[in-house]
C-alpha cells in the first residue's frame, strides 16, 4: 500500500515548473509581466496567453483570453514563496486596450480587478489607466499609469497608484526594463532587469530585481517569469 507522504506546497511548485517546461517546447506575441507598471496592451486577439513567476517574496501563475479585439480578461493564483509556497490569494482582471501600440505609436486603455483570499473575500480592489507611447525609433516603449487601490485591512484603505517603466530594446532578443512606482506619491520601489525574447513573438522571459527607497523595504525582491502567448487561434 503506498503511503501518502506527499507535501501539497512541493507539488505545486513543481507543477509550476513543469508548465514552464512545457510551454518552453512549443513553437504570437509574447509579454512576461511581472512588472509592477503595466503596458496599455491586451493578449493576442481570439488567442490566450499564460505567464508565471517566481518571486523571492510572491509568485504568480496567471492566464488570460481576448474573446473581443481589444479586450482581454484574466485570472489566477498567487503564492507565498517567503516561507515555503503556499496558495495566498486569486486575482480576477479586466482590461481594455482599443488601440494597435506598434501602428499608431502610442495607445492609452484602463484596468480594472479585484484581489480575493482562498476563502473568497475581497482583499483589495484597484482600478488604473495605462498609456504606452513608442520611443526612440521604435526600438523602445515608455509606460505610464495612475490609478487607485482599495486594501482591505481592519478597515478599507485607499490608496492613489502611480508608476513610470521603460523597456529599452538593445535588438531583436534583448531588453532592458526598469521602472519606479510609489503609492501615494510616497512608498515608492523600483525594479529593473532584461527581457530575453527565447522564441521571437512567443515566449519570453523577465528577470528582474526591486527594493523601496525607504525603511529597507525588499520588496518585490528577485523574481525570474516566463510568458507564452501563440498567435489567433480561432
Amino acid at each position: 500500500m503506498l503511503k501518502k507522504n506527499y507535501n501539497p506546497a512541493k507539488l505545486l511548485k513543481a507543477a509550476l515548473i513543469l508548465v514552464i517546461f512545457i510551454l518552453a517546447i512549443f513553437h504570437q506575441n509574447a509579454d512576461a509581466q511581472q512588472m509592477f507598471v503595466d503596458d496599455a496592451e491586451v493578449t493576442t486577439y481570439r488567442s490566450f496567453q499564460i505567464e508565471s513567476w517566481y518571486g523571492s517574496r510572491e509568485s504568480w501563475f496567471l492566464t488570460a483570453i481576448s474573446p473581443v479585439r481589444g479586450l482581454e480578461l484574466g485570472t489566477g493564483l498567487g503564492f507565498d514563496s517567503r516561507d515555503g509556497f503556499d496558495p495566498a490569494n486569486w486575482i480576477l482582471e479586466a482590461k481594455f486596450a482599443p488601440g494597435d501600440l506598434e501602428t499608431n505609436g502610442w495607445a492609452i486603455g484602463g484596468v480594472a480587478g479585484m484581489l480575493y483570499d482562498l476563502d473568497g473575500d475581497i482583499e483589495e480592489v484597484f482600478a488604473y489607466v495605462p498609456y504606452s507611447q513608442m520611443i526612440f525609433n521604435d526600438s523602445s516603449v515608455l509606460h505610464i499609469n495612475a490609478g487607485i487601490e482599495a486594501v482591505q485591512e481592519e478597515e478599507w484603505e485607499y490608496e492613489l497608484i502611480t508608476g513610470i517603466r521603460g523597456d529599452f530594446g538593445l535588438n531583436d532578443r534583448f531588453a532592458i526594463l526598469a521602472e519606479v512606482a510609489a503609492a501615494n506619491f510616497s512608498d515608492a520601489f523600483f525594479q529593473g532587469g532584461i527581457r530575453i525574447s527565447l522564441v521571437p513573438d512567443l515566449l519570453e522571459m523577465d528577470i528582474t530585481y526591486g527594493e523601496g527607497f525607504r525603511r529597507q523595504e525588499t520588496a518585490p525582491g528577485f523574481n525570474i517569469g516566463i510568458a507564452f502567448t501563440p498567435d489567433r487561434l480561432w
